[in-house]
């Protein structure tokens, strides 16, 4: 072979390199990553990339508006990506509204604009006491949502696209504020009742009447849950406040291998975080922790509006060893408090780019 088609023949295979390789990153799947959602004072931001790896004052990715918006109760996607929230609205004179904004609109905002949004009113439903509380999503993509009616409502994705959607399912809770609710990783659905925590397997709320939770689950006396979240080995953590301690704030996990079963069961618990990061209402105590969640990382984020608003993160290692935590991340306000206001619920969700 001579020297010529020697190089023809690298120059080739140098080529047809370049192209293999072109051909393997477009067939890469598109990225997973998630942003930090806050629903924030009468804004949503979201935060993500490297405004998550250190504290400071970094400004939010993405910040906008809602029509009727004005103090959040829970946040939640559905399958398609769009934003839901319950909310105490200024809509008909204060009732909380059940809000959807779309991601599309979210995608063609520019920076601090109102995004369009919708409002919608399931039927059957009075609407003098009115307040929607906590909501998800299943894995079929129905929509679970309790009230201020002592209701779990399902409505299936077909009846989401109506602005008066009809229940196909409707179960009945007893009194208190069913303020909060999860799914976890095998679509079973939590629920906050009272000093418990009701699980309802996919079987248990495949028909409407009195509740028949598979598991119950006491919580400590005086224990107001505030929010839950599954870490990645499906341990449950409760953000909330121990009124025997002077409504002192505090996140607490149960492990997974003490929620398994059926009946009800008083479990112990594993461990117990307290922060000064938490903060507090002198002499009261109050709902300082809006919100918490779990990155792809398993770290812990939490918000909070006590004192100074700002959201913190906790790792692994520190949640293993409990206590009073300082954060290994503390996000706080700019000095414009363009970036966060009065943090409420959170939520790990698609980014937008």
């Amino acid at each position: 072979m001579n020297r010529q088609a020697a190089i023809r023949i690298l120059v080739l295979a140098i080529v047809w390199s370049l192209a293999f390789s072109i051909q393997i990153a477009a067939a890469k799947p598109p990225s997973d990553a998630q942003g930090l959602w806050v629903v924030n004072g009468n804004y949503i931001s979201e935060f993500q990339g490297s405004a998550l790896t250190s504290s400071g004052t970094p400004d939010a990715h993405l910040r906008f508006g809602v029509k009727d918006y004005i103090v959040p109760f829970s946040i939640a996607f559905d399958h398609h990506n769009n934003l839901w929230i319950t909310d105490l609205s200024a809509y008909q004179g204060g009732h909380v509204a059940i809000i959807e904004v779309r991601r599309a609109d979210i995608r063609s905002l520019k920076r601090g604009t109102r995004a369009p949004s919708r409002i919608i009113h399931p039927t059957g439903i009075s609407g003098k006491l009115f307040a929607w509380y906590g909501l998800g999503f299943d894995a079929g993509g129905d929509l679970l949502v309790t009230n201020s009616g002592q209701q779990l409502l399902d409505i299936p994705p077909d009846q989401l696209e109506r602005r008066r959607p009809s229940p196909a399912i409707a179960i009945s809770l007893p009194g208190g504020f069913p303020q909060t609710l999860r799914f976890d990783s095998s679509d079973n659905l939590w629920v906050s009742v009272n000093s418990q925590l009701w699980r309802f397997a996919p079987a248990d709320r495949a028909a409407s009447g009195a509740a028949n939770p598979s598991l119950v689950v006491n919580l400590p006396a005086d224990f107001g849950a505030q929010d839950l979240a599954f870490d990645g080995s499906e341990n449950l953590w409760i953000a909330g406040e121990d009124f025997t301690t002077g409504a002192v704030n505090e996140i607490k996990e149960i492990s997974a291998g003490d929620l398994s079963g059926t009946g009800e069961i008083t479990p112990p618990i594993t461990a117990t975080i307290t922060s000064s990061a938490f903060g507090s209402v002198p002499g009261l105590g109050g709902v300082c922790l809006g919100g918490i969640d779990f990155d792809q990382s398993g770290d812990l984020w939490a918000s909070a509006r006590c004192q100074f608003p700002h959201l913190i993160e906790f790792t692994p290692s520190q949640l293993s060893i409990g206590g009073n935590l300082t954060p290994s991340i503390t996000i706080s306000p700019n000095r414009k408090k363009t970036n966060l206001s009065s943090p409420g619920p959170i939520r790990f969700g698609p980014t937008i780019k």
